[in-house]
């Protein structure tokens, strides 16, 4: 009975920090921090939410978005892990977490990060077109051309994953493809360099 009792009183325990968490302190801590942001003054958009903090979700997402643009990206990226483990499908935290590990030329986590926001979202923009560029630096042309065709698919008249597509393309032998590619991005952009220069090496 004591053990039934204690798990009980440390469920309540669990329970209560997020329901504090809620309270009009947070409230106002918010409203003080989303102030100070407007002021560019990061330091002081930090301070409240610190204050208060407990651990919540929606803290260490606040968190994480204020050490970045406060330029304090290992800060920035824990906060943003933090949320990332709390909301296990949320997009948001990972698309944020994204930000300080480009900071930190941390390449490799970003791609498992986009690679799991996917696993989510399969027809997810952002992650599509920056895991195609990834790959692309990478000049494994195969892999990119198969992510930037989800966004050209989704996005038929979008000029970055149309000149994306049609660069690996040319390198995969694909000229056909890439010709009709560079052509479209022509109209989005007429005179475009990057096009016009891809049209030369058919």
């Amino acid at each position: 009975m004591d053990l039934v009792k204690l798990t009980f009183a440390t469920a309540a325990l669990v329970y209560a920090v997020p329901a504090a968490a809620q309270a009009p302190d947070q409230t106002a801590a918010f409203a003080t921090s989303y102030a100070a942001e407007a002021k560019a003054d990061y330091a002081e958009a930090i301070a409240p939410i610190k204050a208060i903090y407990v651990g919540t979700y929606e803290q260490n997402l606040r968190l994480g978005w204020l050490y970045f643009l406060a330029k304090n990206y290992p800060a920035a990226a824990a906060h943003y892990q933090k949320a990332v483990e709390q909301r296990p499908y949320a997009i948001e935290p990972k698309l944020g977490l994204i930000k300080p590990l480009n900071a930190l030329g941390q390449i490799e986590k970003m791609l498992t990060t986009y690679e799991s926001i996917l696993k989510v979202d399969p027809q997810n923009t952002q992650a599509n077109y920056w895991t195609g560029v990834i790959y692309l630096n990478r000049k494994a042309y195969g892999q990119a051309a198969r992510y930037f065709e989800h966004v050209v698919n989704l996005y038929p008249f979008d000029y970055d994953s149309n000149i994306s597509l049609a660069w690996a393309y040319l390198n995969l032998g694909k000229k056909a493809e890439a010709r009709a590619l560079y052509t479209k991005a022509l109209l989005i952009r007429p005179g475009d360099a990057a096009a016009t220069a891809g049209l030369r090496r058919l």
